[in-house]
């Protein structure tokens, strides 16, 4: 649902709350936090039955203690998109820590309410289709926050909802088609700067604003090329991807990760990346078929 806080109230002293270990630090470790009853209003309710005023439970920071991974913010005012369970008849946040949620700003919910209800052609898959609205609202609908920080505020949020490779796949789509001018140069910028393998992006910036932006472009552009050929050879080497690349490239132990990963690297705009990826997609069971690299 997305809700707006209302209310909180700490209900306990500090606790030791155990943050998940990932793939950089596999071990878990214990984070102090207080356990707050949180009261707010379903602005738009996605999944449940929950409507109008209701309350939840989560953890919230200890101030001073620890940092790192980013706890759930409390305050009245605030709208959250938020992920909640019923353990034991209340409703407590899927996760502790990090917090598993995201802030919304509340200018944007009349074209998130519209964008979740139209019909047509949208993802059947809940998370992939709130994505994808939540990215052409922040690109394409709000003129107050897109530039010049452009790209989108949450991208390894919404990556975690659905994937790099759905991320990049709306983005792409912006950059290339999009009718606002400064939508698809924002866009082009972005998905030039996260994802590998997409340094036409910048020459599509480019013909987006040719004047105010060139000479930016133009360096981003070089930068983009010189470095590819390095990253090309590099995959090459060490099998695709590998353990250790930026969070765009989750490698994870599961065929279905495996296969959405090659259809990120697959995706490129870059003719010589594109072809690198296929090559080495062919010579994998899950990601042979992928259609980023079916012949025409």
């Amino acid at each position: 649902m997305i809700a707006e806080v209302l209310d909180y109230k700490l209900v306990t002293g500090p606790r030791e709350v155990e943050e998940p270990g990932d793939a950089v630090n596999p071990k878990p470790r214990m984070v102090p936090l207080h356990l707050a009853r949180m009261s707010a209003n379903v602005l738009l309710p996605l999944r449940g039955g929950q409507r109008g005023t209701m309350q939840f439970y989560c953890w919230v920071w200890m101030s001073g203690k620890h940092g790192g991974a980013r706890p759930f913010r409390p305050f009245p005012g605030y709208v959250h998109l938020l992920f909640l369970r019923q353990p034991g008849g209340y409703l407590h946040t899927v996760g502790d820590y990090p917090a598993y949620d995201l802030v919304i700003p509340r200018h944007w919910l009349p074209a998130i309410a519209a964008g979740m209800q139209e019909k047509g052609d949208q993802a059947p898959d809940l998370f992939e289709r709130l994505v994808a609205v939540l990215i052409r609202t922040e690109f394409e609908g709000d003129a107050t926050g897109i530039w010049p920080n452009n790209e989108p505020s949450s991208v390894e949020d919404l990556a975690g909802l659905t994937s790099p490779f759905y991320v990049a796949s709306r983005l792409d789509s912006i950059c290339r088609g999009s009718q606002n001018r400064i939508a698809r140069l924002a866009a082009c910028e972005s998905t030039a700067s996260l994802f590998a393998g997409r340094c036409e992006a910048y020459r599509l910036a480019r013909d987006a604003d040719p004047a105010r932006q060139a000479p930016f472009i133009t360096d981003a552009l070089a930068r983009c090329e010189a470095g590819e050929a390095g990253a090309i050879a590099f995959f090459r080497a060490h099998d695709w991807p590998t353990s250790n690349v930026p969070f765009q490239y989750p490698w994870r132990d599961t065929p279905e990760r495996h296969r959405l990963a090659m259809r990120l690297f697959a995706s490129a705009m870059d003719p010589d990346f594109h072809s690198a990826a296929c090559s080495a997609a062919a010579a994998m069971p899950e990601a042979k078929d992928i259609p980023e690299c079916a012949q025409p």
